[in-house]
């Protein structure tokens, strides 16, 4: 437990970039804060409700980013009893909020509400439906906008109109330059599964989506055509050796860098190690019409087993999402690591800042270039007897980018049999100390800081807190084979 604890602190102590809380006016009144949100490049919208259930009200509440996070008002449904309970979507011009209850037209329908931003405001456009919908169709679950095309996902879609089978739909619009959006397909996974379009990610003229199955999950690969989106590929997902192991599909999967990151686990090791947890990374084949298997990232961080993957460019986000082995109550942590140009390495890890533990840091996670939201849900800022009232977190690597990049301590070889050098570029080093994935100290160096000998160490990953001279600190993952 305290080796446990030890590690925890460690990741949060020793790094430099910072999560800011992103804060509604009145927000002790304000509850489930967190459960959706999205960003532009100078704004932020979050659902929340404005009191206590059932009398509570969700509302999009809206915030601006400059040099500091401010409140901005917030939007109500244009629809009375018809409330945003839905994904958002927020672009420069556009913001798009589901209504997935909504019964405008059939129970549980759902819709999603347009806004523009005209004159620095925003202002309601339309509602978007279906022309024909079935009930608990819940139009309006997931929604993405990519090269002036939008996407809707109904996570209750069925193509023969059940209201019980859930398979999912996506549904694709082209907006024209007079605010119109025209329908143009509905995409649709494999008729057994379910959750199709719960992960939406979009690069260039490529599309990846996912659905759940009984035993085998499955990932979708489309690419736009003239005006239609084709599917090119569709492959299984590995299975899970252990039954203890849970993991949605569109929380396994992320596309970015033409790369396809799919969270994986060989079996469960035996208790104190946690190795066995791994992002397989793919290349995709214009040549094949299909991914590659390129290599294995292995990481050790913590005793989580089920994890959320999100990949942006040179920042990957892994989210625990499940059970734990230990057992012990802690803050929900999101670790953070960062593509160097030659490998992917620790940088940072963010939690809460509420003293509550056991919350739901990650609950939602939407990154947009070297930028991502977190939403909090289960975040208690009042009585524990109350529900929760949510958080949400905004981080910005932009500062950080180059400073992580120019990093002027290297280790090589790294993985490593033994013994692996250490380069500094303009630094006199102080002191290393060695952690295991733990926390604890296993070897601590105060001279001879040209190798470190890993010889007698166990196979794994250990974190290397190195100090210079003027007291600054590096941390640096080994790996140990």
């Amino acid at each position: 437990m305290k080796q446990l604890s030890l590690f925890l602190v460690l990741v949060s102590l020793y790094s430099t970039a910072q999560v800011v809380r992103v804060e509604p006016q009145n927000f002790s009144s304000i509850y489930s804060f967190g459960g959706n949100g999205s960003f532009n490049d100078n704004e932020i919208a979050i659902i929340g409700y404005d009191a206590l259930l059932p009398a509570g009200i969700p509302k999009t509440y809206l915030f601006n980013m400059a040099s500091e996070i401010t409140a901005n008002g917030f939007l109500n449904s244009p629809e009375p009893n018809q409330n945003f309970a839905g994904s958002i979507e927020m672009t420069n011009d556009y913001l798009f909020v589901g209504s997935t209850a909504n019964d405008t037209n059939v129970t549980n329908g759902g819709a999603v509400y347009v806004y523009k931003k005209v004159s620095g405001n925003w202002q309601y456009l339309l509602k978007l439906q279906p022309p024909t919908q079935s009930e608990n169709d819940r139009f309006g679950s997931n929604i993405a906008f990519h090269d002036n095309q939008l996407f809707v996902t109904a996570s209750g879609y069925d193509s023969n109109g059940s209201s019980t089978v859930n398979n999912g739909g996506v549904y694709h619009y082209y907006l024209s330059s007079n605010d119109t959006f025209s329908f143009v397909q509905i995409m649709t996974g494999n008729q057994s599964d379910f959750g199709f379009g719960d992960l939406l990610d979009f690069e260039n003229n490529m599309m990846v989506t996912t659905s759940d199955g009984d035993i085998t999950d499955t990932v979708y690969t489309y690419k736009q055509g003239d005006v239609s989106w084709l599917l090119f590929n569709a492959i299984q997902m590995p299975v899970f050796t252990s039954s203890n192991v849970n993991v949605l599909a569109s929380n396994r999967v992320s596309f970015s860098n033409n790369k396809l990151y799919l969270y994986h686990l060989d079996e469960i090791p035996n208790w104190p190690t946690f190795n066995g947890k791994k992002i397989k990374i793919y290349d995709w084949s214009d040549a094949q019409l299909q991914w590659n298997f390129s290599e294995d990232f292995y990481f050790q961080d913590g005793d989580y087993y089920e994890y959320k993957v999100k990949v942006r460019g040179n920042n990957m986000y892994l989210i625990p999402v499940g059970w734990y082995f230990l057992l012990i109550e802690r803050k929900n942590p999101v670790f953070h690591y960062k593509f160097d140009g030659a490998s992917w390495n620790y940088f940072d890890s963010y939690t809460g800042m509420s003293t509550v533990t056991n919350d739901s840091f990650g609950y939602f996670t939407v990154a947009k270039g070297n930028k991502a939201l977190f939403g909090n849900v289960q975040e208690h800022w009042s009585f524990m007897a109350l529900p929760p009232n949510g958080g949400a977190y905004m981080l910005d690597n932009t500062l950080d980018t180059n400073e992580f990049v120019n990093q002027n301590i290297i280790l090589f070889p790294n993985p490593t049999n033994g013994i692996i050098s250490i380069a500094s570029t303009n630094s006199e080093l102080a002191q290393v100390q060695l952690y295991d994935c733990l926390g604890k100290l296993v070897k601590i160096q105060n001279s001879n800081f040209d190798t470190i000998d890993l010889s007698n160490l166990s196979s794994g990953i250990y974190f290397c807190k190195i100090t210079d001279n003027f007291g600054e600190l590096e941390i640096k993952k080994i790996i140990k084979k």
